[in-house]
């Protein structure tokens, strides 16, 4: 079984949105995708290829992952994630294709630093069957503690409709949609996972979102995109051993 890999500090979520082309949709701004919900999206003004999402990060920062949630992306289309030393993207550039799947894309690839970076979409067939829309972006640097879960663990879907009862005890019923929940036990953390665990705590809380990809060979049938239900420290159990009950819920 593959190690899990986690991607928990998000610079895409703290960069400055640049201009996109076309330009967004004043409904929907490419901030939008800076945002932990699928509820909300950026959206091109107009179908016309190619589409490009672009982000300031601040300063040179180190990427091997990306993630494009909540998508409506043509099939033929080719997906790049770009990176420039400069906003127009003609100086230090590098480029990443993706591998396309429908709604959410995962992504491992060979690494880069830049500070500026880019969705890119062209469309394989002419414009696009509509204009491009995204709803959350993910980009960063991956940590792959040294140990896998125990195969003791717990997951599935959970029911969160809301049941409520008459005083003649009939029963009525808002239904809602079910989501995923699991609980992964670390159990021999090293001293350096542990610290990149409580990383993890400390930026994301209960609050913001994260991913955790199963297997990084099929990243995009293997990753889900979850918040911690709850925060468990690292304990430790000998020298250079720590334990760590990771219990997540995923975020549709």
């Amino acid at each position: 079984m593959a190690k899990a890999r986690f991607i928990y500090n998000n610079l895409w979520r703290e960069g400055t949105p640049l201009a996109a082309s076309p330009i967004a949709d004043p409904q929907h701004p490419l901030a939008d995708t800076q945002i932990d919900t699928l509820s909300m999206c950026f959206k091109a003004s107009a179908k016309t290829t190619p589409c490009t999402i672009p982000m300031d990060l601040g300063a040179a920062k180190e990427i091997d992952f990306v993630a494009i949630l909540g998508h409506n992306i043509d099939s033929d289309a080719v997906i790049t994630f770009e990176g420039a030393t400069n906003s127009t993207f003609d100086a230090g550039f590098v480029s990443r294709t993706l591998t396309y799947n429908a709604t959410n894309v995962f992504e491992f690839f060979t690494a880069f630093t830049k500070q500026y970076v880019r969705i890119k979409l062209v469309s394989g067939n002419g414009d696009f069957s509509a204009a491009p829309q995204v709803a959350t972006i993910l980009c960063g640097s991956y940590f792959e503690p040294n140990c896998n879960f125990d195969w003791k663990y717990l997951e599935g879907d959970v029911d969160l409709s809301e049941i409520s009862y008459s005083d003649s005890m009939v029963v009525f019923a808002q239904e809602k949609d079910k989501i995923f929940r699991g609980e992964y036990l670390f159990a021999s953390l090293s001293d350096i996972a542990a610290v990149s665990v409580q990383e993890l705590i400390t930026l994301c809380g209960v609050h913001k979102a994260f991913v955790i990809c199963f297997d990084s060979a099929n990243a995009n049938t293997q990753s889900l995109w979850v918040r911690l239900l709850e925060i468990s420290q690292p304990q430790a159990v000998f020298h250079d051993i720590w334990s760590w009950n990771c219990p997540i819920e995923e975020i549709r």
